[in-house]
């Protein structure tokens, strides 16, 4: 017996563990009644009488869909047996599995005994264990009908959890938390403590003056540490990222100022070189067009001048090919000639030269050889010059370019005669053939050469004109070269003074449009630089003080939401008084809304609907901030109303518990991930809404899922749920109170104020009050946009590479 939360399931599941039991509980869902839980509590007979298994049946009283169940409890406490549980067909099964524990056990296989020995195994092997709550009515009036609770069950009573177990668990888990010294640490854990107390007193003054019921549980203890140390965590890195980006664009902008002198003096540097690299260019341009004039009169003139050499070459080509044409008519001859003499040898000279009268013909042309070798034309002689060793090389070596015109002359009655032919020659003396084709040959040859040796000369000579007009075409040709290299070398040169020069000139551009850039900079960010360097140091301050401020913000998103907004108040003077007493860093004027919330989403939020006043905001930030789904006590319809604009944008689905298919609207949404509002909450949750309530969520596959029912629903983290009430003071039991965060929304002195000062003034001046509506929108919707152009400035800053004033953007 013990107030929800205060660690009877987790304790029974720990024990249950330990001593080798299987744990067993009951699984609501939608339609779940009595003959449903009657086949769980048939397997649970099965596990511990047929199989045998040591087994808990863990039972609560939020599980109690109807009172039949609790009757059903009471006879399984008092005999271990439920009358009626099975039909008789399933006895028979029963009692035919449990026979070979019989016959192990040696009893006899009666159906008496058969089933006698079932209930006691069941008896042996089951540990019931009832969690209830002693708040209400209901513990009290299940005691008095069914007094088995009583008589059958050790009553073991959970008190509250007294101080030193409270600030032993706040230390265990603070201890692997930064909290800046140890004897702050040990504060912090000591204030958890002064905090779950302070909230039990004041819940039990809020009953005694409001008649307004709240309780503190130490789950609610446990969701303060866990929701801190998330909370703290998170805070940290926030104010830490922002304070960094400030500290970045403020170093920015300082280095900015620093190069904007350098920047200066270096523009005023370039001016000068620029003005000289211009000149130099401009006198480049000069000489490269004058030296390109030049280049193209040589080249003209070489033009020419290669023409003419082209047709005296062509003329000389024809002249050589006139004299060849020439010496081509008197080769062949020459050619056989030598190729007869080849043939002779020493036995056709000696044959010759025997003869004591040579034949006539033989005669002849041994006279005709002696007169073109210069001797005297006779038979001796020609003896003589057969006889000669050297005979044939003074044929071979004859010249034959310059036979005289008187040897001509004395051979030409020898070559003129008809029977002077090789053939004719050749009958009379093979040897004197040779001979005679080869006088026949210097002959032809001399009278060839006399046509051909004036156009050799001339073909000397154009040879040597073409020589000396070739040595002056190169000539030209060098110079024409050397002006082409001067002037290409000109061009290189001016290339790449024309690149220097526009390298130059983009330099001082680009410091001209950086130094631009810079003034924009330094003159559109003077004031936001100022006020930086304050928000920076502000954050700083902030970071120190994240300690205490985020632990009572903490605090107050744990206990206060059922408070009203006095409560509120004095509870969070008290704990800000308690922390410096303590020495806990914390603000003079420390709030919810200092803490957590930003002033552009407060006003989006008033927008929407809420009331603008400080418990209506702090209410805001419960609904959204909070790690429970939020429970808004709404009577006058301010909550319903702020969440239905608020998730509008976000296709918000509207459901009662009362409708039919509620829980298939459920599944949609969490599967999608819209938000949901369920209206028009009672004193009691649905049993089916529990793993939603608990966020049950776990992952299998690589996918996120929550089991709802009998099945396992895909689980968009996008999916929020609101659950709103319109009873003005209802009850909620600490089962309620540990799985939502219970917000009182009931409307406040200012925020009626407010919507009666706004109903008159649409009554009486309509036109004004849609003018303010116009600009609260307008100043809500720039002070947005202000704040997401400093941010975008800041992340422009902080994300830049390079030098900054190169970015355009």
């Amino acid at each position: 017996v013990g107030v929800g939360g205060s660690g009877k399931q987790s304790l029974t599941r720990i024990a249950s563990f330990m001593a080798g039991f299987k744990c067993f509980s009951i699984e609501l869902k939608r339609g779940y009644g009595s003959p449903e839980f009657r086949d769980d509590l048939k397997s649970l007979y099965i596990q511990a009488g047929i199989q045998g298994t040591p087994t808990v049946f863990l039972f609560t009283d939020t599980q109690i869909v109807n009172e039949g169940f609790i009757e059903d409890i009471n006879n399984l406490l008092n005999s271990g047996e439920v009358p009626g549980l099975f039909a008789a067909d399933e006895k028979e099964r029963m009692m035919s599995d449990i026979r070979p524990y019989c016959e192990k056990l040696g009893l006899p296989g009666t159906k008496d005994v058969l089933y006698s020995t079932f209930i006691n195994r069941v008896r042996d092997n089951l540990h019931i264990i009832l969690c209830m709550s002693p708040v209400g009515e209901a513990f009290r009036s299940r005691c008095r009908q069914f007094p088995s609770l009583i008589n059958c069950c050790t009553i073991d009573w959970y008190m509250e959890w007294p101080a030193e177990a409270l600030n032993s668990v706040s230390q265990r888990f603070l201890a692997s938390v930064n909290l800046g010294t140890e004897d702050v640490g040990k504060a912090v854990a000591a204030m958890c403590v002064d905090i779950h107390i302070s909230v039990g007193d004041a819940s039990d003054r809020f009953f005694q003056e409001l008649r307004r019921k709240f309780y503190t549980t130490p789950k609610s203890y446990l969701d303060l540490i866990n929701l801190y140390m998330s909370l703290l965590q998170e805070k940290r890195d926030e104010l830490g990222t922002a304070r960094d980006r400030l500290l970045n664009g403020l170093m920015k902008l300082d280095e900015t100022n620093s190069v904007v002198d350098s920047m200066k003096t270096e523009l005023g540097l370039l001016q000068p070189i620029l003005e000289q690299k211009s000149a130099a260019t401009a006198e480049l341009l000069i000489q490269v067009a004058k030296d390109k004039a030049d280049a193209a009169i040589v080249e003209e003139n070489v033009t020419k001048e290669e023409a003419v050499v082209i047709e005296q070459a062509k003329a000389t080509e024809a002249i050589a090919a006139d004299a060849k044409a020439d010496l081509d008519e008197a080769m062949p001859a020459l050619d056989a000639a030598v190729n007869s003499l080849n043939s002779l040898n020493k036995g056709d000279i000696t044959e010759v030269k025997g003869f004591p009268k040579p034949p006539p013909l033989v005669q002849m042309t041994m006279e005709a050889v002696c007169i073109l070798l210069g001797e005297k034309p006779d038979w001796d002689t020609a003896k003589k010059v057969l006889s000669d060793a050297n005979f044939m090389r003074r044929l071979f070596d004859f010249d034959k370019d310059n036979i005289s015109e008187k040897t001509i002359k004395a051979l030409k009655k020898y070559v003129e005669d008809p029977n002077y032919t090789p053939e004719a020659v050749q009958r009379q003396s093979n040897a004197a053939k040779s001979l005679c084709m080869w006088s026949r040959a210097m002959d032809v040859y001399s009278k060839i050469a006399k046509v051909v040796e004036p156009k050799r000369l001339v073909l000397q000579n154009a040879e040597s004109e073409l020589a000396e007009t070739m040595a002056a075409l190169k000539s030209k040709q060098d110079q024409l070269k050397a002006v082409k290299d001067r002037v290409a070398d000109l061009e290189r040169r001016l290339a790449q003074a024309m690149t220097d020069q526009k390298e130059l000139a983009d330099t001082a551009e680009l410091t001209e449009k950086r130094l631009g850039r810079a003034e924009k900079l330094t003159n559109g960010l003077a004031d936001e630089q100022v006020r930086w360097k304050d928000t920076a140091d502000e954050l700083g301050h902030q970071t120190d003080l994240l300690v205490g401020d985020v632990f009572l913000s903490a605090a107050c998103i744990s206990y206060f939401g059922a408070f009203t907004g006095t409560y509120r108040d004095e509870l969070v003077a008290k704990w800000v008084a308690r922390c410096k007493e303590l020495d806990i860093p914390v603000s003079d004027d420390c709030t919810l809304r200092g803490t957590l919330a930003s002033p552009v989403e407060v006003r989006e939020w008033n927008i929407w609907g809420l009331p603008t006043d400080n418990v209506s905001v702090d209410n805001g930030i419960l609904v959204t901030r909070g790690k429970r789904w939020p429970l808004m006590i709404d009577p006058q319809n301010q909550a319903n109303s702020w969440v239905k604009a608020m998730e509008m944008k976000n296709a918000l689905k509207v459901i009662k518990l009362t409708d039919g298919n509620y829980l298939r609207t459920l599944e949609s949404s969490i599967r999608i991930g819209n938000p949901v509002l369920v209206e028009d909450i009672g004193e009691a949750l649905d049993p089916a809404l529990e793993p939603i309530l608990q966020k049950a969520i776990f992952v299998q596959n690589g996918r996120t899922l929550i089991r709802l029912g009998d099945s396992d629903v895909d689980y968009d983290p996008n999916f929020k749920f609101y659950l709103t009430t319109k009873m003005p003071n209802p009850h909620y039991l600490p089962e309620v109170c540990i799985k939502v965060t219970i917000i009182n929304f009931t409307v406040t002195i200012k925020g009626l104020e407010d919507q009666l000062l706004g109903t008159v003034v649409m009554q009486e001046r309509s036109d004004l009050a849609e003018l303010k509506n116009q600009l609260v929108v307008s100043n809500a919707r720039m002070k947005k946009e202000l704040k997401e152009i400093e941010d975008k400035i800041l992340y422009l800053l902080s994300n830049s590479t390079g030098n900054i004033l190169d970015d355009e953007v």
